[in-house]
């Protein structure tokens, strides 16, 4: 997909239909191919890098490959997502978003199923946030017997700190999901975000090096009656290995703010040229992150795997607290952006929300809902797995390739061989993965809310 239909080669800038998109509508608030690769490396980064050791673990050593060829897959889709935009039937006009591209394929049943879907992947991965944030910043602050904060600050054991985290993340997110009405005003929250896990990653990889072998005060282990024992390793478990492919799934589950995302670029004909460079990064990152997690840690992983790291009041423990705060940061960070896929279609829509009071209450509703889910499910590994494999391998794996095969034949372009039978391996993968991660996630959420 060298070129695009729709785009002007000679200027690189869209045209502006009159029901454009309101993200579109502003030539000065679009966003450079540079503060696009932060904004993708922010949305894929946040969640997932933590938790691919404790992923490895669950599928053994050969789940490795997982982070290559899901790397791979959901590249290429994400691809065919964006080429879709431009396979109109009606004309050479940009589609809006993804559930447009549903129903140019299949009519107002495709529609509302991509509906369904793509506010499922957002409201989801958008909640993990919050709750992984809640986490971070009540082991990096205070509130759960750890924390900067903790000897300073009397924290009433009474109280679930848990929960008052998760609606301080809520109260932070706010104010840019609210201020900022665009993308392209949030490029430097994204290029911070991405900064971040940059960090966090060097942190995990440094105590990773420094603290191998483990020892039984490296453990972490809070039951008294633990009997510490060497980490083991495992090649492949092939009971959970299904698990792990929903959990890396969602590790590059951008698909759902693709078309938001290449719709706010300056010069979205560099959309795939980006796409690429932002995939060769996490690809590296998460191989990193999860061999230097699992070889050191082994069958004693946690997830996500900051919980490994010192948890002492030393020098080595703070280190860890305040790289956790940058984690809680950076997943705060990639919420606005998430949240600004999941109004942008609301707003475009309904013009009535584009008005400062409808939009504030609109955004801060949607806010308050996610707020109140992490609220009552506060589980991040669990609910990380099922939001994977519930609907991001239909977002990221299935949708994209029905839609453009059918939106090809449409306009009476053929599809090669080698490409229907690499779209049948992607959806078939994508189907049988996704159905048994959703089975063992429901099952391991229903435990945990017991």
């Amino acid at each position: 997909m060298d070129s695009l239909p729709l785009l002007d080669q000679h200027n690189g800038n869209r045209p502006k239909p009159a029901d454009a998109p309101l993200n579109q509508g502003v030539e000065g608030q679009l966003a450079s191919a540079r503060a696009t690769l932060f904004q993708l490396l922010c949305t894929m980064a946040g969640t997932g890098i933590l938790q691919l050791p404790y992923t490895i673990n669950q599928g053994g050593w050969l789940a490795l490959s997982l982070v290559v060829v899901v790397g791979l897959m959901t590249n290429w889709t994400g691809k065919l997502l964006i080429s879709s935009l431009y396979l109109n039937p009606s004309g050479y006009q940009r589609l809006e978003g993804y559930p447009e591209i549903g129903e140019a394929a299949f009519g107002r049943f495709g529609y509302y199923f991509v509906q369904f879907f793509h506010k499922a992947t957002l409201f989801g991965v958008s909640t993990i946030f919050l709750v992984l944030a809640a986490k971070f910043l009540l082991e990096g602050l205070g509130g759960g017997g750890e924390g900067i904060l903790n000897h300073a600050v009397d924290f009433d054991p009474s109280i679930d700190w848990t929960s008052v985290w998760t609606i301080v993340a809520a109260a932070f997110v706010l104010f840019p999901v609210v201020y900022y009405r665009t993308l392209g005003e949030n490029h430097v929250l994204s290029l911070l975000g991405a900064l971040s896990t940059v960090l966090a990653i060097a942190v995990v990889v440094f105590f990773a090096i420094y603290l191998n072998p483990i020892g039984a005060s490296d453990a972490n282990m809070d039951d008294d009656a633990y009997i510490f024992s060497p980490p083991t390793h495992k090649l492949i478990d092939w009971k959970l290995f299904p698990s792990a492919f929903s959990a890396i799934v969602l590790s590059f589950g951008g698909a759902a703010t693709f078309p938001t995302i290449e719709g706010n670029m300056k010069q979205p004909h560099h959309f795939p040229r980006v796409l690429n460079k932002a995939f060769a990064v996490l690809v590296a990152l998460y191989l990193v992150t999860a061999v230097a997690g699992y070889y050191t840690f082994g069958d004693l992983t946690f997830s996500p795997i900051l919980c490994n790291l010192p948890r002492s009041d030393d020098l080595q423990g703070r280190v860890v607290q305040v790289t956790k705060l940058f984690v809680a940061f950076h997943v705060l960070t990639a919420y606005p952006i998430l949240m600004s896929a999941l109004v942008a279609e609301v707003e475009c829509k309904f013009p009535f929300f584009r008005s400062t009071l409808p939009r504030t209450f609109e955004r801060s509703a949607l806010v308050g809902l996610t707020c109140l889910i992490a609220v009552k499910v506060p589980f991040f590994g669990p609910l990380m797995t099922f939001v994977g494999a519930g609907c991001l391998t239909m977002i990221v794996f299935v949708c994209p390739v029905v839609f453009n095969f059918t939106l090809r034949a449409k306009r009476g372009m053929k599809v090669g061989v080698a490409e229907k039978v690499a779209g049948a391996v992607v959806v078939i993968s994508g189907l049988i993965g996704g159905s048994i991660g959703v089975a063992q996630s429901t099952s391991d959420l229903v435990n945990s809310l017991e």
